[in-house]
């Protein structure tokens, strides 16, 4: 949403059925400012950002997980599509951002690393069970704690940057621009 209210076209990427669904309030932030925009003046020139209207894609990022738990998160998670680096929209995107994108972390720092796409990620949960072969960098301890994960994803290239947020929570910012 913020980067559509900034102008910027993007598009979300879940498996969820709720992919693009706003809570209450931000779904009223939103159709206040689409509402409220001003294209332009009588002389043409614009009085602020377009809104831009963001898509939604329920897919997979990368690839389809193992260990998902199909009972309660993805019962028909077989029928769900792969957002992988042949799809058009990643080879066409200029950024990925992912804002707590829980068993995609791995797969969205690693899909920027390989096509050298600048990414900025906030990333929340471990997943130790799901992800047991992850291992912490130059040790054969797996990654358990929230610190673990982001000297894990740190450890994918060299160029990758940390940034800590002014919120609280999982509030740790990894970025590249690949310079």
């Amino acid at each position: 949403m913020a980067l559509g209210l900034s102008g910027v076209r993007s598009t979300v990427v879940d498996p969820r059925e709720s992919v693009g669904k706003l809570p209450g309030k931000d779904r009223k932030k939103w159709k206040k400012a689409i509402r409220n925009i001003a294209v332009s003046t009588s002389d043409g020139i614009p009085l602020c950002q377009p809104v831009v209207e963001y898509e939604t894609m329920r897919a997979w990022f990368a690839n389809r997980p193992d260990g998902v738990d199909k009972d309660h998160r993805h019962p028909d998670q077989d029928e769900i599509g792969v957002c992988d680096t042949t799809h058009d929209l990643l080879a066409q995107c200029s950024a990925i951002v992912a804002l707590h994108p829980d068993e995609a972390t791995d797969n969205i720092v690693d899909v920027a690393v390989q096509k050298r796409t600048p990414f900025m990620i906030i990333p929340c949960c471990v997943f130790s069970r799901l992800f047991p072969d992850r291992r912490i960098p130059n040790s054969s301890q797996p990654v358990c704690t929230y610190d673990d994960l982001i000297h894990y994803l740190m450890a994918k290239d060299n160029t990758i940057k940390k940034t800590s947020l002014s919120f609280d929570g999982a509030n740790v910012a990894l970025w590249s621009i690949f310079e």
